[in-house]
């Protein structure tokens, strides 16, 4: 941007600019963050991505937005009315979503049917702190605002004596509104005390991702008395009646009618609660003890933006600016933060729910909240050690206070599917202790680690530490995948083994995680290129595969979201062995442009977000900066590349516009290059990673040199510990690739302890 346009971004940024020259390397003298939160557009995704439009707060536990006829597993689609606003909501998720509890319709007359109420829409605006709209059938404009576990709604009627507010305790996103999928309340219990201007109320409900059973409970006050109130069940209007109780499949509500005068607000705010309707009181009344609508909207604003300015970048493009403050933003709404709620058991430890799922953000999100939000990592690898305490085990997915399982049989015999992938708490848990997270017990931590590697990886490959998956050995399939996966699972236990003094362990662990080796076949050859990850069977033959469709159903099924051209290319900690298998650096790097030209492998999914920095590795560091930057271009002002993934997408967009990447569970980064001319990392203690992208443009999209403290850096990788206590990254970028970084590369330290 020329000087003219950085002002407009600045001042629509909300930033104070208090010199008169704007070059970029006074950029941070010269300005000072105030409000990010208005680049932040939550319409970005909702239809592409699946975020979910409505607002909350950092890692909150509530998330009011609406719901529409037709939306996805976030509830909304932008092209339908609105249906009502429920309370919970998965953000950028897939599968058959989740949630959408307690949803409140404001309406002209009473319709209690699930799409009765239905209303197009109109002066829709969606912010990071609150959202409104104006449902036009009735002329009743809507807004809300969040605190963490409560939210206040402000509806402003038209005049009318037939002013209805209703709550539907039955409503289910899977089922509702992803239709294909069958979420209900199986039990559900609401009451209305006028006296105290008082809703409380709880369902029961099973379906969904992670179709487990939950309960969760609700307390609403509304500010003005009702002229009238009741209940209803399924279609049954029931005046006057405050207790509505149904211990089968179906949907129970409770509604008030008012008398609305036009331009004078009527006000709701409800809480939640996994534990108690009295917790859920106790939020209420604790974290919204008036009604004032604006205030609370203001403490959300200041929360988002004490999070947004730990990034400041200047951008080349107003759009950039939008889109990386949007992905930012969106890096901090899953997992939640529900600590003293817990349903199940009674702790002083922290709890996160709503991890949706860990395969997705190991390698992305978690590595950025350890930069910029430390406690963040703290608090959940100290809640992962409280879940294996009470649970006794640690699955990559939980939500609403649930372990989510896959569930097969064989024989009659019930078996469980435990994670996506392998067990990747354990790369979180290795990537805080290696970088130094304070406040972890390491002995706590390791235990649990212990366990995984010693009890949860999959049977056969455990027995006799084979280290790979013979297929057929596992009801799941996915013997290919499973066994790159945990043989990463084992790297990373080896290394805090090694920290702690383990010889033995570290010594086991790093010798299985090699046998991952057993699965490349050297003679599978597809498109001219030979040596892939291929399916074994017990005796060691090989199983015929076709490259191309290598990811069939059952337990015949070798990969997870992926082919063998993906997996072929996951093993972040043997990428050096990889290049030797595949015939050296030049031939790695011939094929996996060929792979990623030919679309084999998609470089946006989480099984292939380390791929394409592997040329780093391959002595080829242009072509790790020439295509993240074809994956940026899939990030626009309307959509991700895909589901968005609990933050899994934004936090890749977010590092891969730094330059500055890291291998999740090493202490190590990969330098691309920014496509930011600066940027500002605020780490804890007032200590900041400056970023300076010289020439950055479109077009310059090579490091030509690079400097690392006012040093010469001539390695395109840095360690953690040269990044904790703040640095200064100076990358020269230009138009066409260059020698830098292919001379001291990357590598892996895969020694056994003497």
């Amino acid at each position: 941007m020329n000087n003219l346009k950085q002002v407009r971004y600045l001042k629509k940024a909300g930033f104070m600019v208090l010199g008169v020259v704007l070059s970029t390397m006074l950029f941070f003298q010269n300005v000072v963050a105030q409000n990010l939160t208005k680049l932040v557009d939550p319409n970005i995704g909702v239809d592409r991505g699946s975020t979910v439009i409505g607002p909350q707060l950092p890692f909150g536990s509530i998330n009011p937005s609406p719901d529409t006829k037709d939306g996805g597993t976030d509830g909304y689609k932008s092209t339908d009315g609105i249906r009502g606003f429920s309370q919970l909501h998965v953000s950028g998720t897939g599968g058959p979503g989740k949630y959408g509890q307690f949803m409140i319709s404001p309406q002209i007359g009473l319709k209690v049917g699930e799409d009765a109420h239905d209303s197009p829409k109109a002066n829709e605006v969606a912010g990071a702190s609150s959202y409104s709209v104006l449902l036009t059938k009735y002329n009743i404009k809507a807004e809300v605002t969040p605190t963490h576990n409560a939210a206040i709604y402000r509806f402003t009627y038209p005049d009318s004596k037939d002013a209805h507010l209703l709550i539907d305790l039955g409503h289910c996103i899977p089922g509702d509104i992803v239709k294909r999928f069958d979420g209900y309340a199986d039990e559900s219990e609401v009451k209305i005390d006028a006296a105290n201007k008082l809703i409380t109320g709880w369902g029961h409900y099973v379906g969904g991702w992670s179709s487990e059973p939950f309960k969760v409970y609700f307390a609403a006050r509304y500010e003005q008395d009702a002229t009238a109130t009741g209940t209803w069940r399924n279609d049954t209007i029931t005046a006057g009646a405050n207790t509505q109780h149904l211990m089968t499949k179906g949907k129970i509500g409770a509604y008030l009618n008012f008398n609305t005068t036009a331009g004078k607000p009527l006000y709701l705010k409800i809480a939640i609660s996994f534990q108690s309707i009295q917790k859920a009181t106790q939020f209420l009344d604790t974290e919204i003890a008036d009604w004032n609508f604006e205030r609370i909207s203001k403490q959300a604003e200041d929360a988002w933006n004490k999070q947004l300015n730990k990034i400041i970048i200047q951008p080349t493009t107003d759009s950039l600016g939008t889109i990386f403050y949007t992905a930012l933003y969106n890096t901090m709404r899953m997992p939640r933060d529900r600590s003293g709620d817990q349903p199940l058991w009674i702790s002083a430890a922290p709890y996160w729910d709503d991890q949706y799922c860990v395969w997705d953000t190991w390698k992305t999100n978690f590595p950025l909240q350890l930069l910029i939000n430390p406690a963040m990592v703290r608090d959940n690898v100290n809640a992962f050690i409280d879940r294996y305490q009470h649970n006794g085990q640690v699955p990559d997915a939980f939500i609403a206070g649930n372990d989510r399982y896959f569930e097969a049989a064989k024989n009659d015999v019930r078996s469980y599917l435990r994670n996506q992938g392998g067990d990747d708490i354990d790369n979180v848990i290795t990537d805080a202790i290696i970088k130094k997270v304070k406040g972890i017990n390491l002995s706590k931590a390791y235990a649990l680690l212990k366990h995984d590697a010693d009890q949860e990886r999959t049977a056969s490959y455990r027995i006799n530490d084979r280290g790979w998956i013979p297929i057929r050995t596992y009801e799941f399939g996915l013997d290919c995948s499973r066994t790159l996966e945990m043989a990463y699972n084992d790297f990373c236990i080896a290394q805090v083994a090694g920290k702690l003094g383990h010889k033995v362990d570290h010594n086991k662990y790093i010798s299985r995680s090699r046998n991952w080796v057993n699965l490349w076949n050297p003679g599978l050859t597809d498109r001219g290129y030979t040596g892939f990850i291929a399916p074994k069977q017990l005796n060691g033959d090989w199983v015929k595969i076709n490259v191309n469709k290598s990811q069939i159903g059952g337990l015949a099924r070798n990969f997870y979201e992926g082919s063998t051209w993906v997996y072929s290319y996951v093993l972040p900690h043997e990428f050096s062995k990889l290049i030797s298998l595949q015939g050296g650096a030049e031939k790695y790097a011939d094929r996996l442009q060929f792979a990623l030209k030919s679309n084999l492998i998609d470089f946006g999914n989480e099984p292939s977000f380390y791929t394409i920095l592997s040329f780093a590795y391959a002595a080829r560091p242009d072509l790790a900066s020439y295509w993240i930057r074809q994956n940026i271009k899939n990030y626009t002002l309307k959509k991700y590349p895909g589901d968005e993934d609990s933050g899994a997408m934004s936090s890749w967009f977010v590092f891969a516009n730094l330059g500055l990447f890291p291998i999740a569970g090493q202490d190590i980064y990969i330098l691309t290059g920014p496509t930011v001319k600066k940027a500002v990392i605020k780490l804890e203690g007032a200590k900041n990673i400056n970023i300076d992208g010289v020439n950055v443009s479109e077009q310059n999209i090579y490091v030509q040199s690079a400097w690392l403290n006012g040093k010469p850096l001539n390695r395109a990788w840095l360690k953690h510990s040269q990044l904790a206590n703040g640095a200064t990254l100076k990358f020269i970028m230009g138009a066409k690739p260059s020698t830098w970084g292919q001379t001291e590369l990357p590598k892996t330290n895969l020694a056994m302890i003497k």
